[in-house]
């Protein structure tokens, strides 16, 4: 993967004993140095001998799978890639290098990747997308089936190419009963995989839908009788629609299925059915009678969100106060006085991801996660890892109701939640008032100007009467890619159902301006802290505002930063206050 990449998987080591650490450490260098002299066989040599000292180092991986590219040793470089990505799975946040990388050491699916592209909308034949040995070159592919089963792809391009090649998948598995050799058949339940994940977000065509109609009520049958149903055609389906949907899908859980299916098995029966049994054990906090509380609620009980995979690697928990230093260089603030144990509130939970990113991250944290949505809950509370269980609690809950709330707490989270509220200043009041004297706030707001293309692309799929279903969604999708309204694609939420719908189809949406925000902070009487961006970026716009001799606390001088820079803010504001001590 590019550079970037490389130095913060690098970054993310985990701490290990003195010995190995520095035996690790030694290695790493001998490693790098034959890297940086251009001697290949030497740098491998030395990056396969860490990797006996130390498995898990993230960019001994990655650095490993570089030099066996440029050897042209692909396949085993693909592996040595999907190792780093197993170990640092927050790479996948940057897809666009990820996906180059890929097409490279892949010839054929970046081929498959062009001939989709061209043949967009139609479906190109399997001997004009993978010809020859096209298809058994991909199917055992390390990178290619660790990305399909961890991401949303979030790649036009490549999308196409997994939607053309979903279609031969199906058309194969449709023609005969016959057993499928392994590696077509381990790639079919990656694919099935994938679109879970995304939540069926492919485009389909006439021709797909009929077959899958057919191969569906075949599979019905045999579900009811309990009968066998080839693992195929059952990885085929898996990639049309979730296995639960069948009537009576628990049946298959009574039998034994190979690996790759068993997987799918798991993701689409076994894990919902978890999730099910969880809701019950998520209280309701306080009631939800707001009308928008209400529709916004139930937005993400149909379409919970994120739908994400895998935690962040190699994570070392520090305290608040290192934490801010990290995110925010040169931050001026009071250091909290919380203890061992800081009392955090996550308002607005999703999933989860974030929530446990927080226990993680927060050295000792009591975390509290709420949301209006119980799907989202039951999700978070499936994916939260068993050593968490007794610092994170969840409930249901409306911000607005939290007035109630018997507790104070020294950190509070509202990501992405506050511009969904009717009056989101009544929120952060409600939130700052169950905030501790000294406490720390993150929030994280959409931007006007940065979301200039989502803007325009809600109008229009307003305009055009397109509704918050998946049929329309999908559907929508493909016209804006026609349109000159494309450039909304860049958005990573483009690419899977419940992302998208959150993107163009949110029921209630509030954008601000830095201007918009000064003002807020000046009501409430907090203090700004400063933007959050990754360490390279924040030390990047740190030594712009230095150059012009102006403060990165001073919000003017971000408001014209953003004048002259549109997307700087294109994923949210997102920035830290403190409230001030009594």
């Amino acid at each position: 993967m590019n550079r970037k990449q490389r130095r913060a998987a690098a970054a993310r080591r985990p701490a290990t004993t003195k010995s190995a650490g520095d035996s690790a450490a030694q290695l790493f260098a001998d490693a790098l140095r034959c890297q940086e002299l251009h001697r290949l066989e030497d740098a491998v040599r030395a990056y396969k001998r860490l990797l006996l000292v130390k498995p898990d180092h993230a960019a001994a991986c990655n650095n490993l799978a570089c030099m066996l590219q440029a050897q042209g040793k692909l396949h085993e470089a693909s592996a040595y890639f999907a190792r780093a990505l197993e170990l640092t799975p927050q790479l996948f946040n940057d897809f666009g290098p990820i996906c180059a990388t890929l097409a490279a050491i892949l010839p054929p699916l970046a081929d498959a990747m062009r001939s989709a592209n061209e043949a967009w909308p139609s479906r190109p034949p399997r001997e004009r997308l993978l010809p020859g040995s096209g298809l058994a070159a991909i199917a055992s592919d390390p990178l290619l089936l660790a990305i399909l089963q961890s991401t949303p792809v979030r790649d036009v391009a490549l999308e196409r190419a997994l939607t053309a090649l979903r279609a031969v998948l199906l058309e194969q598995a449709g023609k005969t009963a016959a057993p499928a050799d392994e590696a077509t058949l381990t790639l079919c339940c990656a694919l099935a995989q994938q679109c879970f994940v995304n939540e069926y977000v492919f485009a389909t065509t006439p021709a797909e839908d009929e077959r899958v109609a057919l191969l569906d009520s075949a599979l019905r049958e045999a579900t009811r009788a309990r009968a066998k149903i080839p693992p195929l055609q059952l990885a085929a389906i898996a990639m049309y629609a979730p296995l639960s949907a069948l009537p009576d899908a628990q049946n298959l859980l009574d039998f034994k299925w190979p690996r790759a299916v068993d997987g799918v098995v798991t993701q689409q029966l076994r894990e919902p059915t978890q999730e099910r049994a969880l809701r019950s054990s998520i209280p309701q906090m306080t009631t939800i009678d707001d009308d928008v509380s209400l529709r916004v609620q139930q937005q993400y009980e149909e379409n919970p969100y994120p739908r994400w995979v895998h935690l962040a690697g190699n994570v070392e928990p520090v305290t608040i106060d290192d934490y801010l230093r990290t995110a925010i260089p040169g931050a001026a603030f009071v250091p909290l006085d919380a203890g061992e144990a800081p009392e955090v509130l996550v308002a607005g939970s999703g999933t989860g991801w974030h929530p446990i990113e927080m226990t993680r991250k927060l050295l000792g944290a009591r975390v509290l996660a709420i949301d209006l949505s119980l799907s989202s809950l039951a999700y978070a509370k499936r994916k939260t890892p068993a050593e968490l269980a007794a610092r994170l609690s969840y409930a249901q809950a409306d911000i607005l109701k939290l007035g109630a709330l018997d507790r104070s707490f020294d950190v509070i989270d509202a990501s992405g939640v506050l511009h969904h509220m009717a009056e989101p200043m009544t929120g952060l009041r409600t939130l700052l008032a169950l905030l501790r004297p000294g406490g720390f706030m993150h929030l994280a707001l959409y931007s006007e100007l940065a979301r200039r293309d989502v803007t325009a692309a809600r109008k229009y799929v307003a305009e055009k009467g397109y509704r918050a279903t998946a049929d329309d969604i999908r559907r929508a999708r493909q016209d804006i890619l026609n349109s000159n309204l494309r450039s909304v694609a860049r958005a990573g939420d483009f690419f899977s159902t419940s992302d998208c719908r959150d993107l163009l189809f949110h029921v209630h949406e509030h954008q601000l301006t830095i201007p918009q925000i000064k003002s807020l902070i000046a009501e409430t009487g907090t203090r700004f802290i400063g933007f959050a961006f990754d360490p390279m970026r924040a030390r990047h716009y740190a030594a712009l505002f230095a150059q012009a001799g102006k403060s990165t606390v001073d919000l003017d001088a971000w408001h014209e930063f953003e004048l002259r820079n549109a997307q700087t803010f294109s994923g949210m504001y997102e920035f830290w206050i403190q409230k001030p001590r009594a």
